[in-house]
Order: structure tokens, then C-alpha cells, then sequence
């Protein structure tokens, strides 16, 4: 009798162990399950969740892999998977009104304002994504806008400081220049021989097209205004500053003759050496880039071409460097919006997650460096002022010319309001609207001296957009 009762007590301590998650084979099942998706490297998002669920013993995050594309498609894709009740936990976004407006995000205000690291996160930053009271949306990096410049052709230039502009010892641009510097140097340098492409030099790859001047000259000579005059109710195009830098934008928009890259359709349809990448392939001395273009000093130092990232011209109030945003989003449809919200903080601007990123980017370069390859640039930075994390991120930059003079002062940086502000997506697409008989194209058409004509209609335009999408978004 008395080994029975032995018997019966050993056998409930197994069915209450097993029952309480104790058993190996029931781990995951008494675990949080949430899903994260964005379009980066499967790869590294993978590493990421391991130390992330290394880091949280009651949470198992799966990377979900029914969320295709990038961009625009990706976010497309997340609305249809919303529809079938398929949206991850936490996910990326390239345009938070839209994710939105289709129901698919959780007001996080509450979980922002309550948590130790948003308060390091910076001013301009954290202004962002919110929407009446609601946040919607949190910022995972900072990707910087800057000029990169071909080391080679300044120094083979030999240009010296003149009234027009300023040139340090090495025969490079100053790097407190002055936007005056940046056009006139882009003027002097050219050098369009088309019959001897060995001295071909083209002035300045443009921002997608065309220079971005009138986004960024403004909120560098008004330390009030943020990025394309943005005041945070309202735009203001018919200000001196906005029409000067679009008259000069227009103006040198207008060039064909290898100031910018805009070329005549004969020009480049003849000559094989417009047709390229061109400050990867050594023709252009400047040009207005992002940092996810970082790869490219590394394709171009392959082919002894050797580049600079120097800050974005400053203007009379000084230097508040451009930056673009990315964002993610918390699933309305999450069970559990705490945890989705640290691991949203995890993959983005969360000062531990950071840390994490920074160890896998360190064992990259490690890895790299002992096989004798070269590593990969950081590409995009903490939105948060953590000063232990800006150490090891300035490290992982360590041999790109120029990029200290952003660092320096990120803490005034002014980010993009494309992924973010409502109704500023649908103006550009009034903007480039062939039968908007205010449109871009047609501006080129008629010249700088326009340009205060089409400041009054795109400042009418981009007011009414936005104003009335800003109020009415997330209060429906």
C-alpha cells in the first residue's frame, strides 16, 4: 500500500510539472507567441529575435513570411494580410498614414510615455507619428542625407579658396560650407568632354531627379522651421527662403551641359558614360545621397575610386542635418500589446536593442576583416541620444571622410516628413499630376521666375492636404 501511495505521488509531480511548462517539449507552448515582419535582411532580422527572445523567457517571436516586397508593395501586402485576420505583431511600414487609415495600428501612447527610453529619444524625432493625442507609429533609424564626393577629382582639380568658395588643405570642400559654396563648386568643377570621357566631371548627381533645395535650404536658415518649412500646422512656401531655394533648384534644373546630371535625351542616349550610377562610376565630383547608400564607397574603393560623405551645405541659422525616417507599426489585431510594443522598441529605437544590433554589426566586421574582405559601413542610426551607443556606432563608420561633421551635431538633425505626415504623399502626386497646370515639369518649363507664382498654388495645395487629413486621422 505504501508503494502505491509512493507510486500516486510521483505521478502527480510529473503531471503537475508538466502542466506548469516545466517539460522541455512544452517550452514554447506557455510562451507569448508574437510575429514581426519588415522587408530588411531576413538574416540579420533573424539574429535579432534571438537575442530578443534570449532576452524575454516568457515571449517566442517568430519572423513571419507571409508579408512580401518593399516599399509601398510591402505595405500593400500588410493590408491584405490584415483582411485574413494574418497581420504580425509588429511590422514596418514606408508610409504610416496609410497603415493607419486601413485600421492596422495601436494607439502606443500610453506605452510610449510610460517607457525609461523614450525620453533620450530626440525632440524632432519623437514629434513624429503622432496624431491627436494618438501615436501611432514608432522610428527605428535615421538614415542621413549628405553629400558624397569623389576624393579624387578634388584632388585632381586642384581648387583653392576663392570669393566663391572654400577649400581646406587637402583640396577638398570646407565642412561648414555654405549652399553658395555647393552650387558655385558644382559650376567650377564640371568638366563635360564628352569626346574624352577620361576628363569627363559632372558637378552634381541630383536627389532622384532633381535637387532637393527647397526641402532643406529653408530649415537651415530658420531653426523654427523643420524640413520643406513644415511649423508643425502648416507649410510655408512663399517665404523668402522656399522661393530662393526653388529658383536655384529650377535654375540649375534647367542646365544640361554637366552642371547636374540632367542630360539632353541625345546626350545620353550617345554617350555610355552618362548612362551609369555615376559617382560609383567616378564622373560625378558630388552628389546629394542617402546613407543605405553606403555600399556603394565600398563598390567604388574596389575600383580605386575613392569617396567622402561631407555634411549637407548649412545655411545662416547653421547646420541641422536632414535625416530620413523609417517606422514601424503595433497590429491592432495583437493579444498582447505590451509585449509587441517591446519587441517593436527591441528592433527599433529601444537603447537594449540597439546594443544587440551593434554586437551582430560587430561580429560582422569581425568575421569580414578575418576572412580579408571588407566590411560592410553602418548604414543607418540610433534615433536616441544613448551615449554608449553612439561610441560603438561611430566605429563601425570609422574611414568615411566627412561623416563626423554629421555626427556632431545629430542632435539638431530635422527628419523627412514622407513616410509620416498625412496628405504630404498626395501632394507630390498633385505636384507631379501632368494635368495640374502647376505642376513640377511645367515650373522647369517656365523658369526661376515663376517660381513665386507656384509658391502661393503648392503652399494653397500642400495646407489643404494636409491640414484636413492631419486633423481627421485616427479619430475615426
Amino acid at each position: 500500500m505504501k508503494r502505491l501511495l509512493i507510486l500516486l505521488i510521483v505521478l502527480i509531480s510529473v503531471f503537475t510539472l508538466v502542466a506548469c511548462g516545466n517539460g522541455d517539449d512544452n517550452d514554447d507552448v506557455q510562451k507569448i507567441a508574437l510575429t514581426y515582419a519588415d522587408w530588411g535582411d531576413p538574416g540579420f532580422n533573424q539574429k535579432m529575435i534571438d537575442r530578443f527572445n534570449a532576452a524575454n523567457e516568457n515571449i517566442r517571436v517568430t519572423l513571419a513570411k507571409n508579408i512580401d516586397g518593399t516599399g509601398a508593395e510591402f505595405t500593400g501586402n500588410l493590408i491584405t494580410a490584415a483582411q485574413t485576420g494574418l497581420l504580425p505583431d509588429v511590422f514596418a511600414t514606408d508610409n504610416v498614414p496609410t497603415v493607419v487609415n486601413a485600421g492596422l495600428t495601436l494607439d502606443v501612447a500610453d506605452l510610449w510615455d510610460a517607457d525609461e527610453d523614450t525620453p533620450f529619444v530626440y525632440d524632432n524625432i519623437a514629434l513624429t507619428g503622432l496624431y491627436n493625442g494618438k501615436r501611432y507609429a514608432v522610428p527605428s533609424f535615421q538614415f542621413l542625407k549628405g553629400i558624397m564626393i569623389n576624393l579624387d577629382i578634388f584632388e585632381r582639380a586642384n581648387l583653392f579658396t576663392t570669393d566663391d568658395y572654400r577649400i581646406d588643405q587637402n583640396g577638398y570642400p570646407v565642412k561648414d560650407w555654405t549652399f553658395e559654396e555647393f552650387v558655385n563648386i558644382a559650376h567650377e568643377i564640371k568638366n563635360f568632354d564628352l569626346e574624352n570621357t577620361e576628363n569627363l566631371v559632372l558637378g552634381l548627381d541630383t536627389w532622384y531627379g532633381s535637387p532637393d533645395f527647397q526641402q532643406v535650404w529653408p530649415m537651415m536658415h530658420d531653426e523654427d522651421v523643420q524640413y520643406d518649412t513644415w511649423d508643425g500646422t502648416s507649410f510655408n512656401y512663399t517665404s523668402e527662403d522656399w522661393i530662393q531655394a526653388m529658383q536655384e533648384k529650377v535654375a540649375l534644373h534647367q542646365l544640361t551641359d554637366g552642371t547636374t546630371t540632367r542630360f539632353t535625351p541625345e546626350d545620353l542616349e550617345n554617350n555610355e558614360a552618362l548612362q551609369g550610377y555615376l559617382i560609383q562610376t567616378g564622373y560625378a565630383a558630388m552628389d546629394i545621397e542617402g546613407s543605405w547608400q553606403f555600399w556603394v564607397l565600398n563598390e567604388a574603393a574596389e575600383d580605386n575610386i575613392n569617396l567622402g560623405f561631407w555634411p549637407y551645405p548649412q545655411g545662416d541659422a547653421g547646420f541641422f542635418p536632414p535625416t530620413i525616417l523609417d517606422y514601424q507599426a503595433i497590429s491592432s489585431q495583437t493579444e498582447y500589446p505590451e509585449e509587441a510594443f517591446e519587441l517593436a522598441k527591441w528592433m527599433t529605437f529601444g537603447k537594449d536593442g540597439w546594443n544587440a544590433r551593434l554586437e551582430i554589426y560587430e561580429e560582422e566586421r569581425e568575421a569580414a576583416l578575418d576572412a580579408g574582405e571588407t566590411p560592410a559601413y553602418l548604414d543607418r542610426f540610433p534615433t536616441a541620444d544613448y551615449p554608449g551607443v553612439w561610441d560603438r556606432v561611430e566605429a563601425l563608420v570609422d574611414g568615411i571622410e566627412g561623416i563626423e561633421a554629421t555626427f556632431d551635431r545629430i542632435e539638431y538633425a530635422k527628419p523627412d516628413l514622407d513616410k509620416w505626415l498625412p496628405g504630404y504623399k498626395d501632394l507630390w502626386a498633385w505636384i507631379n499630376d501632368p494635368e495640374n497646370p502647376y505642376n513640377w515639369e511645367n515650373l522647369v518649363a517656365e523658369g526661376p521666375a515663376s517660381v513665386a507664382t507656384y509658391a502661393q498654388e503648392w503652399e494653397n495645395k500642400a495646407n489643404e492636404l494636409v491640414q484636413e487629413k492631419m486633423a481627421t486621422i485616427g479619430t475615426e
